[in-house]
């Protein structure tokens, strides 16, 4: 080969090289634009099986496994919650004229905790809640550490319009965005009595639908139980869903969006063992289609892990031409 060949041969690979760079930053680019509208679940590859065993093309939907709120990553979330609705509480009721006899804070709250844990061992309480957790952030080395099995995981992006849409067709919360702390930062005392302000009219919102949905059923409420009170069964309803709204915000980098279900509203609640403790569960179907992107950590075999997981959505009747498939560049090797 000549001189003239060589650099001709140069150029080429140039040329090569360039168009090879022009078609990364166009999938990256095709990618972030789906992703921006999306949600994403980091799990495990034996999680996504459980999650597609019974799905066919007939039976298109993913199973999830909703766990009590009690079992998150954070023990005391549900603790946090509370404490923070009762900051508010008083200044929530009295803002809305609540009659003293109606009124949540004349209860005693020790008492009130004692019949939560005694309410939530009966069958379909309305104390007990569980969830599944989404998030904004995708591709994130935090989240395939904490949830996508260190980096060697699946993170599934369900767009989040048709989710919602599926969820109120089944009369079900919508998927919502947690709120990370209200009045722990110090560097800006305005922006704290801002987030308190925003924090009281939404326990106050809240306050008004279930007392009027309390207030609605109140007498089916006293067929069932004789000991019942507007009160009791408000703080009960409150209890349920408040507390699944915020969180500590140590835990903000996770942008959590936050599936509820409720376990008067399920037929069969489950049990599972994790590090020898039993956690409660029950099941709640997605819709495939809402699936737009399937994600594999950064440390695993991505190409035929890729593969296999396109194989397996085929098996299950998923046609996979319209879904992003995306192994994670993150430069990341677990010891």
């Amino acid at each position: 080969m000549n001189n003239e060949e060589k650099k001709s041969l140069q150029r080429l690979k140039a040329l090569e090289a360039e168009e090879v760079k022009k078609k990364a930053i166009s999938n990256l680019i095709e990618v972030q634009q789906v992703a921006s509208s999306c949600v994403f679940h980091y799990t495990t590859a034996g999680a996504l099986i459980g999650m597609l065993k019974n799905t066919t093309k007939e039976n298109a939907h993913l199973t999830f496994w909703a766990s009590h709120i009690s079992y998150m990553n954070d023990k005391e979330e549900r603790k946090y919650g509370v404490d923070k609705m009762w900051e508010v509480l008083k200044d929530v009721e009295n803002d809305l004229s609540i009659p003293k006899v109606k009124r949540i804070t004349e209860l005693d709250r020790d008492e009130l905790n004692k019949f939560v844990k005694i309410k939530s061992l009966e069958r379909k309480s309305l104390v007990n809640v569980y969830s599944v957790s989404f998030s904004k952030t995708f591709d994130t080395l935090p989240m395939w550490k904490m949830y996508g099995q260190d980096c060697n995981g699946i993170c599934l992006g369900f767009d989040l319009k048709s989710v919602n849409e599926y969820l109120k067709s089944r009369n079900m919360d919508t998927l919502d965005g947690i709120v990370y702390g209200i009045g722990e930062s110090i560097s800006d005392s305005q922006m704290n009595n801002e987030e308190l302000e925003r924090w009281k009219e939404y326990v106050k919102y809240m306050y008004q639908q279930t007392m009027t949905f309390i207030e609605q059923n109140f007498n089916q409420i006293k067929i069932i139980d004789e000991n019942s009170n507007i009160a009791l069964y408000n703080y009960f309803a409150l209890y349920n869903i408040i507390p699944c709204k915020i969180k500590n915000p140590s835990y903000k980098y996770e942008d959590e969006y936050r599936l509820i279900c409720r376990e008067f509203n399920n037929k069969e609640l489950y049990f599972r063992e994790r590090k020898g403790l039993l956690f409660p569960y029950v099941e709640v179907d997605l819709p495939l289609d809402a699936l737009k992107i399937i994600a594999v950590g950064p440390t695993i075999d991505k190409e035929r892990q890729l593969w296999s997981v396109a194989k397996l959505l085929t098996e299950r009747g998923k046609d996979i031409s319209s879904l992003i498939f995306w192994g994670s560049d993150i430069p990341y090797y677990s010891v």
